[in-house]
C-alpha cells in the first residue's frame, strides 16, 4: 500500500492543471493566446481561454495576445488576467474600399509540399510578402490550400509591417482571426474588404499561424508510437522557389528568410 501511494504520488507530480486565460475588465476568455516558454510559442488557449501546464514545471511562462498586454506568470494559479491594451487615439482618415475593381495578384496552390507543425515545436508562424498596385492598394482576399484528417481544425490570420531592412516588422492585427478548415486538401477562402488593410508602398507580410490547440493534434496511429507521437495540423503548402526569397518563418526570437521556399497564397486586391 506506501509503494501504491507513492508510486500515484509520483504520477500526481507530473500530471497537468488546467489554467483559464480572462480579458481583466470584462472577465470574458481570451481566445487562443500564446503561451511562451523561454523563446517560442509552446502552445495556445483554446475558444475558452483555457490550456494546461505540467504541474511539476516551475518555469515562468509568458502569455500574448492581440490586444491585450503581455504578461509573465510565474506560479499555476487561475484565472490569468490580461489587461486590455489602451489605444491612444489620433485624428486619422480610415480609407473604404470601393471594392469595384478587383484583380487577382497569385491564385491559392497546392502545389509542392504540405508541412506539419511537430509536437516539440520551432516555427509555428510563416509570412509571405504582398505588395500593392497603382490603382489596387486594398486587401481584398487570402486564399490558401491545407491538409488536414479531420473537420474543424483551425489556423490564424496574420499581418506584419516591413521594415527598414524588408524583414517582417510590426504586428498589425487589432483583432484574431481564426479560419475554421474543412477536412481533406481543400482551399480556404477568406473576405478582407471589411478590415480595410491598405498596403504601402513597400507591401504588408500576410501569413498564417497554427494554433498549439488539442483540437489540431493529429496523433500517431503506430502501437508502439511514445505518448509525445503526435504533430499540429494544418499542413500548409510551400513551392520549392530560390528566386522568389519572400517568405519567412518566426524562429528562436527572429524572423527568418526561407531561403529556397515561398508560401503558396492567392492574393486579391481591389480598389
Amino acid at each position: 500500500m506506501k509503494n501504491l501511494l507513492l508510486l500515484l504520488l509520483a504520477f500526481s507530480s507530473f500530471g497537468q492543471t488546467k489554467i483559464q486565460i480572462l480579458d481583466s475588465v470584462t472577465r470574458q476568455p481570451v481566445s487562443y493566446a500564446n503561451i511562451w516558454n523561454e523563446k517560442q510559442i509552446i502552445r495556445n488557449s483554446d475558444s475558452l481561454g483555457n490550456f494546461e501546464v505540467v504541474i511539476a514545471d516551475k518555469k515562468p511562462l509568458k502569455i500574448t495576445a492581440i490586444g491585450y498586454d503581455e504578461k509573465v506568470i510565474r506560479s499555476h494559479q487561475s484565472p490569468i488576467l490580461l489587461k486590455p491594451v489602451s489605444y491612444q487615439l489620433q485624428e486619422v482618415v480610415i480609407r473604404k474600399p470601393k471594392n469595384t475593381n478587383p484583380i487577382v495578384v497569385t491564385k491559392a496552390s497546392r502545389n509542392g509540399q504540405a508541412f506539419f507543425v511537430q509536437y516539440d515545436v520551432k516555427s509555428v508562424c510563416v509570412v509571405k510578402l504582398v505588395k500593392g498596385d497603382t490603382k489596387q492598394k486594398f486587401l481584398k482576399s487570402v486564399a490558401f490550400f491545407t491538409q488536414t484528417s479531420a473537420r474543424n481544425r483551425k489556423i490564424a490570420l496574420i499581418f506584419y509591417s516591413v521594415n527598414a531592412k524588408g524583414e517582417p516588422g510590426e504586428l498589425l492585427n487589432t483583432e484574431t482571426i481564426v479560419c475554421n478548415l474543412k477536412k481533406g486538401t481543400k482551399e480556404t477562402r477568406v473576405d478582407l474588404v471589411d478590415y480595410a488593410i491598405e498596403l504601402p508602398k513597400e507591401g504588408v507580410y500576410v501569413g498564417l499561424q497554427h494554433l498549439l490547440i488539442e483540437d489540431n493534434k493529429m496523433y500517431s496511429h503506430d502501437k508502439n508510437a511514445t505518448p509525445l507521437s503526435y504533430f499540429y495540423e494544418p499542413g500548409l503548402y510551400f513551392s520549392e522557389d530560390s528566386d522568389s526569397k519572400d517568405s519567412w518563418c518566426f524562429y528562436d526570437e527572429k524572423w527568418k528568410l526561407y531561403p529556397t521556399r515561398s508560401l503558396n497564397l492567392g492574393v486579391e486586391l481591389t480598389d
